[in-house]
């Protein structure tokens, strides 16, 4: 619990049952009659991931249509529960003779098979972000850390990729959650006051002078601790990968130290630290 951290992801997913859950939608024209319609909606769900799909009724509810997805942009495939994640559709286009200001959408979330190597779509730091995922040793990873810029932005035999401050991510105190403390742009503020619970209660980054290093008075080691941990910054239905499967990890490089780590298949940077 005392050292920063900005990691992959990774998730061991079964295949799940098909459900449906409702979802909370907030829908608005972007101009009147122009058929342009921009659709907000959150959701929760006991499944990881879900597809969504729209319908639309020109009866006051009586009667749903699909709406066809090519017709729709935004977060509709493995959509990880939460939000607000946001679509846009063009009405007149999908339905140019029926459709009017007084059209009635709903839109159905489905849980669906998760197949690594898909993108997933969750919400972080409060906002939509979709993030690729690699398969590796029989585990699936993200395919950078959180809050780092999606790869390849350097040439893959940069001899300076590992540096490149666009992979890093955020900067996580070890245990905490995704509370706004790990923000590196703009970097978030510091408070040299020690925090006596879980979750601070505020976006702060925590300076430690003294040993034990740690953020939290007292410590709890038991934080992060698998998909269900206290202050786990994952999706739902993913965690942070274990020392085991780290060292697995790491014993799969060409060479060891920061030349084989940023040589992987996962890009990994050097360390670093903030104060």
């Amino acid at each position: 619990m005392k050292h920063i951290l900005s990691f992959f992801l990774l998730v061991f997913f079964a295949g799940g049952i098909i459900a449906q859950e409702t979802l909370t939608v907030t829908v608005g024209s972007s101009t009147a009659g122009s058929g342009l319609t921009e659709i907000e909606y959150t959701f929760a769900g006991n499944d990881d991931v879900y597809n969504i799909t729209a319908e639309v009724s020109f009866d006051n509810g009586s009667t749903f249509y699909p709406i066809p997805i090519a017709d729709l942009e935004g977060a509709l495939t493995n959509v990880a529960p939460g939000g607000p994640y946001s679509l846009s559709w063009d009405g007149r286009a999908s339905f140019p003779d029926t459709f009017s200001d007084e059209t009635i959408i709903r839109l159905v979330a489905t849980a669906t098979n998760f197949t690594c190597g898909d993108d997933l779509t969750f919400t972080y730091r409060e906002s939509e972000v979709t993030y690729g995922t690699i398969e590796r040793g029989g585990l699936c990873w993200f395919d950078r850390h959180l809050g780092a810029e999606p790869m390849p932005f350097v040439p893959a035999d940069d001899a300076t990729g590992n540096t490149d401050a666009r992979l890093y991510g955020d900067l996580f105190q070890w245990g905490r959650g995704d509370d706004g403390h790990q923000v590196r742009e703009p970097l978030s503020p510091a408070t040299n006051t020690l925090s006596t619970t879980d979750q601070p209660g505020h976006g702060k980054f925590i300076r430690v002078f003294s040993s034990p290093w740690d953020w939290r008075l007292g410590g709890n080691d038991d934080l992060w601790q698998g998909v269900d941990g206290i202050n786990n910054p994952c999706p739902p239905g993913w965690r942070l990968p274990t020392a085991a499967e780290l060292n697995t990890e790491r014993a799969s490089w060409n060479a060891f130290g920061v030349v084989g780590a940023y040589a992987s298949t996962l890009k990994w940077p050097v360390g670093g630290n903030r104060s």
